[in-house]
């Protein structure tokens, strides 16, 4: 009860902040009224690139929410394909995935891209990556062209179709709300928002 209380509380102080600058300009649309399916919990799709400079730069902001989640709500990544030459980005973090390694290398993988400017765009260079970190650079290899790692790729493929994602980074709460960057005028409104929206989620 004091939990329960506790969030709506945190609603409505959120709501009440966020009004103003909504009915100004939206900070999120809602694209369905139906909820997601995959899963029990609320969940935050993160859809995103690595060689995409503000989904590196969100990378912090996304850090902090997935820090402050609830145990009713999780945060899923989404590399998305939305151009071939995007494909192996995508198959390299699935394979990370696989590996149990996307902790380890996921932000390393973002730093090597835009700090150190190294493309990292082919399987090669991508399995190099993962040798000079220290981890098996020949399983990365073998995963890379797996029949896991595509049916991970569709499957994102899928989810991008569903909710008619053309940009990144993107995030699609529960899949019923969706926000970016581009809606808001800082990360932490950002943050407002998103948790706004799992906070509408509770009360559904």
């Amino acid at each position: 009860m004091i939990i329960y209380a506790s969030h709506l509380v945190k609603f409505v102080l959120i709501s009440l902040f966020l009004t103003t600058v909504t009915l100004a300009s939206p900070k999120y649309i809602q694209i369905s009224n139906q909820k997601q399916t995959e899963h029990d919990q609320i969940v935050i799709y993160e859809f995103f690139w690595y060689g995409c400079p503000h989904c590196f730069n969100l990378e912090p902001t996304m850090n902090q929410i997935e820090a402050d989640l609830g145990k009713d709500t999780i945060l899923v990544k989404v590399p998305v394909s939305l151009r071939d030459s995007w494909q192996n980005h995508a198959k390299a973090y699935f394979t990370l995935k696989q590996m149990n390694l996307d902790d380890d290398l996921h932000t390393k993988l973002f730093e090597e891209i835009h700090i150190n400017s190294q493309r990292l765009d082919t399987k090669d260079s991508l399995s190099q990556f993962v040798s000079n970190n220290g981890f098996n650079s020949k399983k990365f290899e073998e995963l890379f062209d797996s029949f896991g790692t595509e049916i991970r790729m569709n499957k994102a493929s899928r989810l991008a179709r569903e909710y008619q994602i053309n940009s990144v980074p993107t995030l699609v709460i529960n899949g019923k709300y969706m926000t970016s960057g581009s809606y808001v005028s800082s990360y932490d409104e950002l943050v407002d928002v998103v948790n706004l929206l799992i906070e509408k989620e509770r009360q559904n």
